[in-house]
């Protein structure tokens, strides 16, 4: 389905190709006569869903909206104070091949209201006050020039100086070549700006509207954190016609929309414009840095007591079929969750959830791994027949089905990495059986993409805390678990090889996977003796397939009350000791110290042994024990 903008006389007399392609699309205007949807055919007489917002009630379709109109159905009434607003365009190159650049420029300001094809300010959305970027498609395409970049540039740093995240409505048809290269420069000159942002810890949230394309999508709308796609808009460098042209053989406005750039990771979601109010208020809100700590935290929890259990036993319950994943633990962990996509790169990753929630009152990150089974379903509870799936597919050496790929480890990063700069605690899931193997994944850097994991989660300066929920794999385990706190569900497992493949490497049998899981010591209550694990969290009666909302429960009481403490330390002296804790790790653990308690008690007997044969004639029994000889 193509996407047709609404303002024919843009495209009249445009010299530029770009523009003028994209605006000869229709010859019908927003100012109340359209009478029927272009698509479906619906009457949009009394539509107050198109009235308001330019959407079809019927199919759904995004018309053009002015950048005014659409602040006013997004922004809370009454808060939008505009910025910036009496700087106009000059004609520095005093281009005029047919119509004078002034002259269209006093035509567009006439028509739209506008005096430039930016509207900039400051509002509040959903009670969150933020800096708002508007550009107009009607404005000589929405294209940058300027007085564009210059007003862009301008709020990036308003809003930086007054510690506000900044929200932008991007529609752009193209460039703007009536001023040449220094319509070109804008585009450094608003990436500079917007670097402000980050160093300040501000947020760049973008909305890309129909259509996004040319010098502001590859400039400050590409460095947004957060992007969102409205549906069907088309979202490309290269506008509509300039692909069809290249490609005519292809579909092109099919593979180049929000719904295509979503499943390639190039989007965070796609939203309609009825609901991005309430989807912004809500980002927004998670944004905000004014959190205080939770009183409830300060109690100390009750704690579980470790206990021994039986390591198949805890494999074949951390592998059933109906034990819950992160995608069930979520929704009851976290509130007002936003699930983000795409590893900025290429995919995203079903593999690895990301997102931004609250937890309590706390604002954090998400990275969860999201264990996939044959069917994504979950259904089932017969354990031997649950168990026998997941042998087949979970051996090292078959990791296809739930291993994580170069995918997953870039989507972790992206997220790992936008906790670190927002200040976001960090709370990762952990349920894999280790890395997806395939020469696919090696030719694409599988072996940097863990070490470049582990490297990222070792250094951001902000609370980290990863919990076991299930099969705790190999290495990609690992890279998901480096955290200030390592915390695991009762019935899970933390090995750095599959118990079958292990019994096939050691034994020739992959049958003795039992007794290789038994000596591996592979259980939470193994992890947390060995100072690996720093708690463990208890399972309801028969584990946690039996009642995931009290396990979610549960694991969510922990997790405010872990957050809450590191909350209180200094996110670098955080990263400093979390790098010291994994350099020092195994040297002085509990296990360490059991092993040399264990060598002293022996000196110990073995003196007093000889003490007594020495000095008191005691030679105890005929037969020395062999352990006491020196």
């Amino acid at each position: 389905m193509t996407i047709k903008p609404l303002y024919p006389e843009f495209g009249d007399d445009s010299d530029d190709a770009d523009v003028l392609e994209v605006g000869e699309q229709s010859p019908v205007d927003l100012q109340g006569q359209l009478t029927n949807c272009l698509v479906c055919g619906t009457n949009l007489n009394g539509s107050k869903e198109f009235q308001r917002f330019r959407v079809c009630p019927s199919c759904g379709f995004h018309y053009n909206i002015p950048a005014r109109e659409r602040i006013d159905a997004l922004v809370d009434p009454e808060t939008f104070v505009e910025t910036h607003r009496w700087i106009t365009s000059i004609d520095p190159l005093v281009f005029s091949p047919r119509v004078s650049y002034q002259v269209r420029v006093l035509n567009d300001q006439e028509r739209t209201g506008l005096s430039e094809a930016a509207v900039t300010g400051f509002g509040e959305i959903g009670g969150s006050r933020c800096a708002i970027i508007a550009i107009d498609f009607g404005f000589l395409g929405g294209s940058m020039g300027l007085v564009v970049g210059e007003k862009v540039a301008r709020m990036f740093e308003d809003a930086a100086k007054q510690r506000l995240p900044v929200v932008a409505f991007t529609t752009s048809g193209g460039a703007r070549l009536q001023e040449g290269v220094l319509s070109l420069t804008q585009m450094a000159k608003t990436v500079a700006a917007c670097k402000t942002l980050n160093e300040r810890g501000l947020p760049l949230i973008t909305v890309l509207a129909n259509p996004s394309s040319g010098q502001i999508l590859s400039s400050f709308a590409s460095m947004a954190d957060i992007r969102i796609g409205e549906p069907g808009a088309h979202i490309a460098f290269a506008s509509l016609g300039t692909l069809r042209e290249i490609e005519e053989s292809h579909d092109v406005g099919d593979d180049a929309n929000a719904e295509a750039m979503l499943a390639h990771g190039h989007l965070d979601m796609v939203v309609g414009r009825q609901h991005q109010r309430d989807q912004l208020a809500t980002l927004l809100g998670l944004f905000d840095k004014g959190v205080k700590d939770d009183v409830q935290t300060r109690r100390r929890s009750i704690r579980y007591r470790p206990t021994r259990h039986d390591a198949w036993e805890s494999v074949r319950l951390s592998r059933r079929a109906d034990r819950p994943r992160a995608s069930h633990f979520i929704p009851t962990v976290f509130r007002n969750f936003v699930e983000l996509h795409g590893d900025r790169f290429k995919a995203d990753d079903e593999g690895v959830k990301i997102g931004m929630g609250y937890l309590g009152i706390y604002p954090v990150m998400v990275v969860a791994q999201e264990r996939l089974i044959d069917g994504d379903t979950a259904e089932g509870s017969d354990e031997d027949a649950s168990t026998a799936s997941f042998t087949e597919h979970f051996g090292y050496a078959d990791l296809d089905r739930g291993g994580i790929g170069v995918d997953g480890f870039n989507k972790a990063q992206r997220a790992a990495r936008m906790a670190g700069d927002f200040g976001f605690p960090l709370v990762v899931f952990v349920d894999t059986p280790g890395p997806k193997l395939g020469v696919t994944e090696e030719l694409n850097g599988l072996a940097s993409e863990i070490a470049e994991m582990i490297d990222v989660m070792l250094g951001i300066e902000t609370p980290v805390v990863s919990v076991v929920i299930g099969e705790g794999g190999s290495e990609a385990a690992l890279a998901f678990s480096i955290a200030d706190r390592l915390l695991m569900l009762e019935n899970t497992i933390y090995t750095p090889i599959s118990p079958e493949a292990g019994a096939a490497t050691e034994l020739r049998d992959r049958t003795r996977a039992p007794e290789v899981a038994r000596s591996l010591r592979i259980t939470s209550s193994d992890a947390y003796h060995m100072g690996i694990a720093d708690r463990l969290i208890a399972e309801p009666e028969g584990g946690a397939n039996r009642n995931p909302v009290g396990a979610a429960r549960a694991l969510r009481q922990v997790l405010i009350s872990e957050i809450g403490q590191l909350r209180r330390r200094n996110p670098r002296v955080l990263a400093r000791q979390r790098r010291r804790r994994y350099r020092h790790i195994g040297e002085y653990g509990p296990q360490f110290r059991e092993a040399v308690s264990s060598e002293l008690n022996t000196w110990r007997s073995t003196f007093s042994s000889r003490w007594r044969r020495v000095f008191r004639g005691d030679t105890g029994s005929d037969t020395e024990d062999p352990s006491t000889k020196s």
